[in-house]
């Protein structure tokens, strides 16, 4: 099978897209460029080859297999990569001066919302989401689900609807005590999923990073710019957050959790099943004020 040639998407999406066809030499190139993301490639060309390794041939080899046609134009994504990194909600904000008046709203939506669940669908790596639904599918492993102060919706989500499937899930802030406590219960069996969206929470970067050294399955779910916990996951997820203005879109954070839920649930067969009905059942008693 001839690899293939992403024309589009973030370079660590790219990499992503054909890191299964590369070469160990283009590989080490690719590690040392997610390594320090998006500035790691940001040198010139004779250094990023040494940092790998490798000979500046080879570079240009991965530069072409990401879709580029040279050094410069990988550099020139990587730079307006960065921009992007530090954008502003205000410097986004919607103009109803530039809007087409042909336009409608829903038209503009319906354009926005498929183009980033698209995307979001088109960047996703097979395996990896293989791994993550293994990893939260072993009930005798514990699971812990925290967010960002934004992506905390998508922790609440994903942690609710596990918490109904299987047992020993546990959701918590992104500050607070609980954090702390949540750490000193980490063990190398435990299974974290941390989002972390742009601009990455500190308080969020430096629980992952605690989690990675006390050897946790680390499963991060991220933007299309990669958190700086990316390198640090044992299993990584990314979704596309473009949208309307002038926030960045949960869109695709939310279908690729719901996809999460659904094969987590596949993966657990019946036992899931019958777990769901008695809680469903246990909840409708409780709402008409009659538990048990």
């Amino acid at each position: 099978m001839s690899a293939p040639l992403p024309n589009e998407g973030t370079v660590a999406e790219r990499i992503r897209v054909v890191r299964n066809h590369l070469a160990p030499a283009e590989l080490a190139v690719a590690k040392v460029i997610l390594e320090n993301y998006p500035t790691g490639g940001l040198v010139p060309i004779v250094q990023l080859a040494t940092a790998a390794e490798v000979s500046a041939p080879t570079v240009l080899r991965l530069v072409s297999k990401l879709g580029f046609d040279g050094y410069g134009a990988f550099h020139e994504t990587l730079r307006a990569e960065i921009h992007q990194r530090i954008f502003s909600p205000v410097d986004a904000y919607p103009d109803s001066k530039r809007q087409p008046a042909a336009e409608t709203p829903a038209a503009r939506a319906q354009a926005a919302y498929v183009d980033c669940i698209r995307s979001t669908f088109s960047h996703l790596d097979v395996k990896e989401l293989k791994a993550a639904v293994s990893a939260l599918a072993d009930v005798a492993r514990p699971v812990v689900v925290m967010g960002g102060r934004i992506s905390a919706i998508l922790a609440t989500q994903l942690a609710t609807y596990l918490s109904m499937l299987r047992k020993d899930v546990t959701h918590i802030a992104s500050d607070g005590t609980e954090r702390i406590s949540a750490l000193v219960d980490l063990k190398p069996r435990t299974v974290v999923v941390l989002f972390d969206f742009r601009h990455y929470q500190q308080s969020t970067l430096d629980w992952g990073l605690e989690a990675a050294k006390r050897r946790a399955h680390l499963i991060l779910v991220t933007d299309q710019f990669l958190s700086p916990l990316a390198s640090h996951a044992t299993t990584l997820l990314t979704s596309s957050t473009k949208g309307l203005e002038p926030f960045d879109s949960m869109a695709g954070g939310f279908v690729l959790t719901e996809l999460l839920i659904s094969e987590v649930a596949r993966a657990l067969g019946s036992p899931a099943r019958k777990r769901l009905g008695e809680f469903l059942a246990l909840q409708q008693a409780d709402e008409q004020g009659s538990p048990g």
